[in-house]
């Protein structure tokens, strides 16, 4: 099995203090180094990009976990808010 050592700078990102990148080294197959590459051509993103969104993948799940146990509003008063919401940026969008 051939695997291929690539670096990148990494970008994480922070609400509370904007981004910050640090360089790490991964070891992929060859055949997933190709799937980035291609998927960098194919899109116009670096291949950080690519890894870093796959990396986002990955944690999205148990972020999303910790929102629902937090989450205090029904699932009617959610779609309300929702389309209350909605209405107000349509509103807007409408007067300007």
């Amino acid at each position: 099995m051939v695997r291929e050592t690539i670096g990148w700078p990494v970008a994480c990102r922070r609400y509370d203090d904007g981004v910050s990148s640090e360089p790490i080294s991964v070891v992929l197959h060859d055949d997933l180094a190709d799937v980035v590459r291609r998927e960098a051509a194919r899109t116009g993103k670096t291949e950080a990009e690519i890894v870093e969104r796959a990396v986002q993948r990955l944690a999205l799940p148990p972020i999303l976990d910790r929102l629902w146990d937090r989450a205090t509003l029904s699932e009617d008063e959610a779609m309300a808010l929702a389309v209350e919401e909605t209405r107000a940026v349509r509103a807007r969008r409408r007067a300007s």
